[in-house]
């Protein structure tokens, strides 16, 4: 397959999946509260976070196998890459198990914590471990989930998420009416835990049988490698948690639950648009690091200008709609009482836009090879972050979070630009030119929301004006990318 169709079909299933995550973690919140309270939901978004934290386990593990089995692919070596795919395997199953033990081992301290009533305690507790199992199958997803990525072969895996990801929302309604209340929802993602793993599993060994890929082999001296090679990104994993996944554990940890699940839903628009981006971007980068294999620079150059594109494009819709539309969504969506208001949520956005910069070329450096070079930055960005935390939490409350993310970013962007241009030779000011239009683009677009202030409750004439600003901003991303969209048609229909 045309690896840029490849990498279509990759964006486009990956698109259709974070849709059904959007479903399930927007759409499913206002039923949530008819069946548990604001606390609790916040209790279980702590929770989740604690189950993330164990899920640093994964360490990294599959960008790194990922990384490595695109460039063996590369270079036509079948036994480094039987030796590579068994390793994989291997550590995929040891981590699960790892998970469990440990999150076996701190479950009786959970509630106390995160501040959880004591009459919700037992339900978080068994949801919490029915989360911990989901985690521990996830991983070996995640890890297995190597192999398409490398095959370039995406559309059935893609037809799996997506079923996966429908059947486990309807067996998360299913739960609710049943009375499940909270953990219904980490019943849920067992359910779909396990049905990826089972469907991929199979899928994963037809492909093997029917194209004689070479046999998965065990080699305890390829383990030996891959550990080694997982130091830095294990850490890595620990900063991105740290900064990225932790907040609902802090807010619920020094003030209370219910504020918790406040700033989740007020961050939760720009957040799952934030992920949406993430997931789809990540489309493209085994396109990337195959490219980088090749060592043609300016074919390297041109796949790179293209991603960036793409990335600084979908960054400013995530940017501007999240800015724009986040209040009427929270109005009709949960009510204004758990809306955490507008300077809040500009501090949210802005940081997490800054934040998706920063992991955009951290992907690129991982890509790239630049494994650990990346992650003794992301390790003192964790540091720095934990710090300014710590130093303002007390002061600025459930401000802390945002204003800290954006300090970090702020202080460590160029850090990244510096390692992207020094050893893997690309142009940075193009990256960085990029984002700065984007940014420019939706400057005006708020200012004239803002100045507007249209009555949202007003149904048919604000759904008018939102009609008329996309068809204006869409033209506006069009005329200052033109030659991107042009230039991407052509590719997909490239033979």
């Amino acid at each position: 397959m045309n690896t840029y169709k490849a990498s279509i079909y990759n964006y486009l299933f990956n698109s259709i999946n974070a849709i059904i995550v959007i479903i399930n973690g927007i759409v499913m919140v206002p039923i949530y509260f008819r069946y548990m309270s604001i606390s609790t939901y916040g209790a279980w978004l702590a929770t989740g976070n604690m189950v993330a934290m164990l899920g640093l386990l994964e360490s990294g593990f599959s960008s790194v196998i990922t990384q490595k089995m695109a460039v063996v692919i590369g270079s036509n070596n079948n036994e480094k890459y039987a030796r590579l795919a068994g390793a994989n395997i291997v550590t995929a199953i040891v981590l699960a198990l790892l998970i469990i033990f440990l999150g076996l081992c701190i479950s009786p301290f959970i509630t106390d914590w995160i501040n959880v009533e004591d009459g919700v305690s037992s339900e978080i507790r068994v949801a919490y471990i029915i989360a911990l199992i989901a985690s521990s199958v996830a991983i070996c997803v995640s890890l297995f989930g190597a192999f398409p990525q490398v095959w370039q072969d995406t559309k059935s895996v893609g037809v799996i998420n997506t079923c996966t990801g429908l059947i486990a929302i309807a067996f998360l309604v299913a739960f609710l009416f049943l009375g499940f209340g909270v953990v219904s929802i980490a019943l849920s993602y067992l359910v779909r835990a396990i049905a990826n793993l089972v469907f991929q599993g199979l899928w994963i060994v037809r492909k093997w049988k029917k194209e004689s890929i070479p046999t998965p082999v065990y080699s305890i001296s390829e383990s030996k490698l891959l550990a080694k090679d997982c130091i830095y990104p294990f850490l890595s994993k620990l900063s991105g948690v740290l900064m990225g996944n932790s907040q609902s554990f802090i807010i619920a940890h020094f003030m209370n639950p219910a504020l918790a699940a406040v700033y989740d839903l007020t961050s939760k628009v720009c957040y799952v648009a934030c992920g949406f981006v993430s997931q789809t971007n990540g489309s493209f980068f085994a396109l990337f690091s195959l490219t980088l294999s090749s060592g043609d620079k300016q074919k390297i150059n041109n796949v790179f200008h293209t991603t960036t594109q793409f990335f600084a494009i979908t960054l400013a819709i995530v940017g501007l709609y999240s800015i724009c539309f986040t209040e009427p969504v929270l109005n009709y969506w949960v009510g204004l009482d758990k809306y955490g208001g507008t300077w809040l949520l500009f501090v949210i956005v802005l940081a997490k836009i800054l934040f998706q910069f920063r992991v955009y070329c951290n992907n690129i450096l991982y890509t790239g090879g630049m494994i650990n070079k990346s992650a003794k930055l992301d390790i003192l960005c964790a540091i720095v972050y934990v710090g300014i935390l710590l130093a303002i939490i007390q002061s600025t409350q459930i401000y802390a979070i945002p204003l800290a993310t954006l300090a970090i970013s702020l202080l460590f962007i160029s850090w990244y630009l510096k390692l992207m241009g020094k050893y893997l030779s690309l142009d940075v000011k193009m990256l960085v030119a990029e984002f700065v239009k984007s940014m420019f683009v939706i400057l005006p677009f708020v200012v004239v929301h803002y100045v507007l202030n249209l009555n949202y409750h007003n149904l048919y004439e604000y759904g008018v004006y939102f009609f008329l600003f996309s068809i204006f901003f869409v033209s506006a991303l069009y005329i200052t990318n033109k030659t991107f969209f042009t230039s991407l048609l052509s590719k997909f229909h490239k033979k």
